[in-house]
């Protein structure tokens, strides 16, 4: 996919990173292709193209986008040349409000721009009602990570006492066949 839908760095303005980025490969909800064609449309629609992908599969939206083996070389800069980056949405950048917020500041500093298929062009930060928008739906997405990972707990927790009364189970009923042999 990545050959076929980029097009070489030439100093426009509008060079971007497409991001992509999965807790579970599998997911068909956020799907790689989903993706992919949301990260297409947004960098069009803000006038730009896409240079280079940056995919983090099998990656935990807790994880700093600046460790991320897609994401983190573009950001610390070992990547060549680019102008911004594009994402499906704010919470492929990251699930951290922290994490999200300084990947933005990273950006915007460097005088890089940001676009996602959930906002129309680029990202103003400088417009407080587009700064807020942002800061939300990064809340969201920790709030969101944080009622995924309860779960994730809550389940862990249920199969261990399950677990645990199954071989209670098994242990009663040795001790009662013995009993009535």
């Amino acid at each position: 996919m990545e050959d076929m839908l980029t097009t070489e760095y030439d100093g426009c303005g509008h060079c971007l990173v497409a991001v992509r980025r999965l807790s579970r490969k599998t997911d068909k909800t956020s799907s790689p292709q989903r993706q992919g064609d949301q990260d297409l449309m947004a960098a069009a629609d803000a006038g730009g193209h896409i240079i280079a992908w940056a995919d983090d599969w099998e990656v935990s939206g807790a994880t700093d986008p600046m460790t991320r083996k897609g994401l983190g070389p573009w950001l610390r800069g070992e990547m060549g040349p680019y102008d911004g980056i594009v994402a499906p949405t704010v919470d492929r950048v990251g699930r951290n409000v922290r994490d999200t917020l300084n990947t933005q500041t990273l950006l915007t500093g460097q005088r890089r721009v940001i676009v996602t298929a959930d906002q129309a062009g680029v990202w103003d930060f400088t417009d407080p009602n587009q700064e807020n928008e942002w800061l939300i739906k990064a809340w969201g997405s920790q709030m969101e990570l944080r009622a995924i990972q309860k779960r994730n707990r809550d389940e862990t927790v249920r199969a261990r006492m399950r677990w645990h009364l199954e071989q209670m189970a098994v242990h009663q009923a040795i001790v009662i066949g013995r009993h009535t042999a």
